[in-house]
């Protein structure tokens, strides 16, 4: 879809629909991400099959041809967005395996020289015991490059299955090191429409707009609209609290 406010979208002409092709996306793929570095728009998103769910690929330059990767992460992986520019020449992206005997569903990093492969994985963000992400966390929309650092809006998960969205702070020249994170989530459900619906008690981001200090977040709420709040860039830079780097 398109739009030229932000607010009232519409379906142009002469754009294909993306969806899930072969058998590794044979069940659908969802929770698209978007980065756009230099030229290249790449999309990261959940490729679901009989397989598993893993993190599939595709880049484009005019969202009219695509390029397909396929598999860029195996299962079971998924929330990956990847860095909107290069540091110190390698591409970097997180993402979230989840582990069912042993850790949890915690945010990682990796490193890549080209964009497509990916290693060097360090976890980054676990679930916190007795707090609002206390059950799993998972990136948004591709980090934002602020004065302080890469700042990432997240989700997260309590033992009610209630999602709020937080953020941390990672380094700039070295976003595999966490400066902060906050304590509280910057938005939780409180609207009818947030609380009530397929899933309720949900509020889910992977996509948003910045300008200047404003950001616009856009979100799922409750798995069944979707929704759009602003927020100051620097309001949430201000609720972040330091913590240790690991």
């Amino acid at each position: 879809v398109r739009s030229d406010d932000g607010i009232n979208f519409y379906q142009p002409e002469g754009y294909p629909l993306l969806q899930g092709e072969g058998e590794d996306e044979a069940f659908g793929i969802e929770d698209c991400r978007v980065a756009l570095i230099e030229d290249t728009y790449y999309l990261t998103f959940t490729a679901v099959s009989s397989h598993g769910v893993g993190v599939g690929m595709r880049t484009t330059k005019d969202w009219k041809t695509f390029e397909k990767h396929g598999i860029v992460i195996p299962p079971h992986n998924k929330d990956c967005a990847v860095f909107e520019e290069k540091i110190n020449g390698k591409f970097y992206a997180l993402h979230r395996p989840s582990s069912v005997d042993l850790g949890g569903n915690y945010i990682w990093i990796a490193q890549s020289p080209d964009g497509i492969h990916w290693g060097k994985n360090k976890c980054l963000i676990k679930t916190r015991k007795g707090k609002w992400d206390s059950k799993r966390v998972g990136a948004g929309a591709a980090p934002i490059k602020t004065e302080k650092g890469w700042l990432e809006i997240y989700h997260g998960a309590n033992e009610n299955h209630q999602y709020c969205l937080g953020a941390f702070l990672m380094d700039l020249n070295d976003p595999t090191k966490v400066i902060a994170q906050t304590d509280g989530p910057i938005m939780q459900p409180q609207t009818p429409y947030e609380l009530s619906g397929f899933f309720g008690h949900v509020v889910f981001t992977n996509g948003h707009i910045i300008n200047g200090d404003e950001l616009t977040i856009y979100y799922g709420a409750a798995d069944e609209f979707v929704c759009a709040a602003k927020f100051s860039i620097q309001d949430i830079l201000a609720q972040l609290k330091p913590c240790d780097q690991k």
